[in-house]
């Protein structure tokens, strides 16, 4: 099954393709991101998929993580969950300089 269909089958979006260029560009960018971070020469594919639901959840949302009606306060995710952020640092090599 292509990325883009996993990305689809996991996020209940169905079989049209209105989505599709925004799943390819965040699945472009999320793959970039990941080659910049992890210094790897290919991308890790679950990795990936995980890194692109989370942007696609945040749309909209722009990564609002807690909002509070009563005192008028909102907190903002500044990267990835913790389970993504340990993946993404499980596959991190070390570069010399």
């Amino acid at each position: 099954m292509a990325q883009i269909d996993t990305l689809k089958t996991l996020l209940q979006i169905d079989g049209s393709s209105a989505q599709d260029t925004l799943l390819e560009t965040l699945i472009e960018q999320c793959s970039a991101e990941y080659l910049r971070r992890t210094h790897q020469a290919e991308t890790d594919e679950p990795i990936v998929t995980a890194m692109v639901m989370e942007r696609f959840n945040k749309l909209g949302n722009e990564g609002l993580e807690n909002i509070n009606y009563s005192g008028i306060g909102e907190t903002y995710l500044s990267d990835y969950s913790a389970q993504v952020t340990a993946l993404i640092r499980s596959k991190t090599r070390m570069v010399a300089i």
